[in-house]
Parts: structure tokens; C-alpha cells; sequence
């Protein structure tokens, strides 16, 4: 019993691979030309996850050009045609803490309708396999997408690592783990073994590789 005690819990992929299918790019929208005429055109991106089938959860400062422009629009895409809603769908922030970086995001009424992801009650003290859950830009260039293929459904990429611990700082909490995350991956979540949410991933480290 000691050493099945002892042994490491690797996550299951079935259970991440369902809790992926929650995750959305979050694409912040602009419009150019007359009214009535107007492009559409994606500006920048980051990763969400749904908490309820029409709420979203990212990153304050995936969102913050929205916040500060009222010609930008915010817009979820699924990881899967739902609904009426193959390739996404408009969403408004109805809650936003910029201390702790994080928002909440409504989905518009338009059809669009996610699994919901479930929450972790606590970060397991035995540092064990995680999984990291987003769109990095750096596979968007990899695969030869353009900006417009954005608004296209598309799985997130998955990507595991390990808790490496947990550290205080000025403003949050921050769970430190070495799950590979690029930009886009901001506002994703960070899944435990059974697929259930430990944080939001929001920031990476630097370096020369």
C-alpha cells in the first residue's frame, strides 16, 4: 500500500481531453469600413474556459483593449461547431479584477452553448502531472494559420508538465509549474488528473530558448 501511495498520479487523458472541449480562444474583434459594410478583423487572442454553458473565464488582460475601446468587440470560439454557433460567437465582460487578472465573460444570446469545466477544491501537495490547456500563437505560425483562421473551431492544444510549487506575490497567489505555455495560452486553465481546474495560466518565464 506504501508504495501504491508512493507512486505518481498522471493525468488522465480522457478527462483532460472532455475538460478541453470547454476551452475557447478568446479573440478580441475589430471593425473597419462604413456601416453596413464593415471588415471584420481579429486584433490579438487568448484562451478562456467555460464555468457555466454561456460564462467564461481569461485573463483581465487578455480582454483590456476591449475595456479601453468601445469599437473592439469580444468573441469566444468553441473548440467544436455547437450549435448555431460553428465559429463562435460575441461575449461582454460582466465582471473584471485586474489585481487578481482575471474576468468573467457573458456569451452573447446566439446559440452558443459550452460544457462547463469543474473546479478544484485544492492544489494536491504531491506536486504531481498537470495539464495546460490553450491556443499559443507560436502553433498558430508553426501550422502556416492566418490571423483570419482564428474565427475558424479548432482544438486547443494540451501540454503536460509538473507542479514545481506554489509562491506568494504582491498581487496573487501564483501556482509555478512546467507545463510548455506561449501567448495565447493567457486565460487557459491549468487542469489537474482528473481534469478539473487549478488556475488560470496567465504568465511565463523568459528565456533564451
Amino acid at each position: 500500500m506504501a508504495l501504491f501511495a508512493a507512486m505518481p498520479a498522471y493525468a488522465d487523458s480522457s478527462d483532460v481531453d472532455a475538460a478541453a472541449r470547454g476551452v475557447v480562444r478568446v479573440v478580441l474583434v475589430g471593425r473597419e469600413g462604413p456601416e453596413g459594410e464593415e471588415i471584420v478583423t481579429p486584433i490579438s487572442h487568448g484562451s478562456g474556459f467555460a464555468v457555466t454553458p454561456t460564462m467564461i473565464v481569461t485573463n483581465a488582460h487578455v480582454i483590456r483593449e476591449a475595456l479601453q475601446d468601445d469599437t473592439l468587440r469580444i468573441g469566444g470560439v468553441p473548440s467544436e461547431s455547437v450549435g448555431n454557433a460553428a465559429n463562435g460567437a460575441f461575449a461582454r465582460a460582466v465582471a473584471v479584477s485586474p489585481l487578481n487578472d482575471l474576468a468573467l465573460l457573458q456569451i452573447a444570446e446566439d446559440g452558443l452553448r459550452l460544457p462547463p469545466l469543474s473546479i478544484s477544491g485544492g492544489v494536491a501537495r504531491n506536486m504531481g502531472e498537470v495539464s495546460a490547456v490553450g491556443y499559443p500563437m507560436n502553433v498558430d505560425l508553426a501550422q502556416g494559420l492566418e490571423l483570419t483562421d482564428i474565427f475558424e473551431a479548432q482544438p486547443p492544444v494540451k501540454t503536460r508538465g509538473f507542479l514545481s510549487g506554489e509562491r506568494p506575490s504582491r498581487q496573487f497567489d501564483t501556482l509555478l509549474h512546467t507545463a510548455p505555455i506561449a501567448r495565447g495560452n493567457s486565460g487557459g486553465p491549468l487542469l489537474d488528473n482528473c481534469g478539473r481546474v487549478l488556475g488560470v495560466n496567465s504568465f511565463g518565464t523568459d528565456s533564451d530558448g
